[in-house]
């Protein structure tokens, strides 16, 4: 069970993050959500598609990782094994909680651990506060990676919707064969239409390009390429 405490240099002055990767971590997922601005490092590594919340039914982007439940195909021993790492695996046990402040109606973001996340240490790891309490070098890394996931989550959802709206977006149930002949169903995702794409008129493109996303759309699209690159990796080559 997550234990979420707002992070504070006197309770937890102690507190140091494990930055290695491995599935004792909890880093063995097969997918991870990922955002627009983070979208022209991720291109090149990895699949990017949309995947259907069961609950909500509502759509968000995500870096494809692996082709079934626990398989994360990028871990290495405990290195991750790729130029750029999404930035939701990039933060480890600390995320942005909100919190009510005396004469404002709107929650103020603040930095949280997970005290509960297998991450977390006091033995070892990188430091999160320095000897009299001010942010370490680290800390200031991961406070800036969660910044940009607080102005990703905002940025996702205009982006989805934008590309609905303009019926950019069609679903890919994916089949999957290895060289073995095992196959891999992937069924719940989603992708971009390429031939509304290359069809959009001036209209839609300038609708994308008005709001910043004309980039993102195009890096989106050519990640699909990494699919192959993914099969490889699963079935161990180059």
């Amino acid at each position: 069970m997550p234990s979420i405490e707002k992070l504070n240099n006197v309770q937890h002055a102690d507190l140091r993050v494990i930055r290695e990767f491995g599935a004792n971590y909890g880093d063995n997922v097969m997918l991870v959500p990922v955002y627009p601005n983070e979208f022209r490092g991720l291109q090149s590594c990895y699949p990017l598609l949309f995947f259907k919340d069961s609950e909500s039914g509502s759509l968000h982007p995500v870096a494809l990782l692996g082709f079934e439940e626990g398989e994360n195909l990028f871990l290495d021993g405990g290195s991750w094994d790729a130029p750029y790492i999404p930035l939701m695996m990039q933060r480890g046990p600390l995320m942005i909680g909100f919190e009510s402040k005396d004469g404002s109606d709107k929650p103020a973001p603040v930095v949280a651990v997970d005290m509960a996340h297998a991450k977390v240490s006091t033995t070892q790891g990188e430091p999160l506060f320095l000897e009299h309490g001010g942010y370490s070098e680290y800390l200031d890394r991961l406070t800036a990676i969660m910044e940009a996931i607080h102005e990703g989550h905002a940025l996702a959802e205009t982006f989805t919707s934008t590309l609905a709206s303009l019926d950019l977006i069609t679903s890919c149930d994916l089949e999957i064969t290895l060289d073995s002949g095992a196959k891999h169903q992937l069924a719940g995702f989603y992708m971009i239409n390429d031939e509304a794409l290359l069809a959009l008129d001036n209209k839609g493109l300038q609708t994308l390009a008005s709001q910043g996303l004309l980039p993102a759309t195009y890096l989106m699209f050519a990640s699909q390429s990494q699919l192959q690159s993914l099969i490889r990796r699963k079935t161990g080559g180059v």
